[in-house]
């Protein structure tokens, strides 16, 4: 059995000799995830939210913890951006702010996206991530929206809701 799954977590790295050591992170759907996103957001000046995008493909991890990003937004455009009816198939960087180990590439080959991320790559059949990118992009919107998540006005947080706000009139037309 084929298995994917997307999951987002909010949490920070420790600010020490072993940068790869992250405070507990948190998925989204946590109660104590709400208090978290507001005290990283109040720290940065609702710049960035830092945290990471879980992606586990078949049991093997793909995106997790190592991929932290200081700024979950800027992730998520990226990510969502295969969604996208400009996206031609080509490579696309996904952004992992400030995170030394670097970005993954995706790119279409065939009826898959190719991950390429730290010398390795990946292969993931296209209509299940395009729908749980989708699925989980929606959740992390709606936390962020419903929560009331105080972002700064130079943040991607407008472009976020606009991109929820299209997929959501995509759903519905749909119906």
């Amino acid at each position: 059995m084929k298995n994917l799954k997307i999951e987002t977590f909010i949490g920070r790295q420790y600010y020490s000799n072993f940068p790869e050591v992250i405070t507990e992170a948190i998925p989204i759907t946590n109660p104590l995830a709400v208090e978290k996103a507001q005290n990283i957001l109040e720290e940065n000046e609702g710049d960035y939210l830092c945290g990471f995008v879980s992606l586990i493909y078949n049991d093997v991890v793909i995106f997790g913890e190592e991929q932290l990003t200081e700024d979950l937004l800027d992730t998520w455009c990226d990510l969502i951006y295969i969604l996208n009816y400009r996206y031609d198939g080509k490579s696309i960087d996904i952004t992992f702010l400030d995170n030394y180990r670097g970005n993954a590439i995706v790119k279409e080959i065939d009826r898959f996206y190719e991950i390429k991320l730290n010398h390795q790559c990946f292969l993931v059949p296209i209509e299940p991530f395009q729908n749980e990118v989708k699925k989980e992009f929606l959740k992390f919107a709606e936390f962020c929206k419903n929560e009331k998540l105080q972002f700064a006005e130079e943040s991607l947080y407008r472009g976020i809701l606009e991109t929820y706000d299209e997929l959501l009139h995509d759903e519905g037309e749909k119906i």
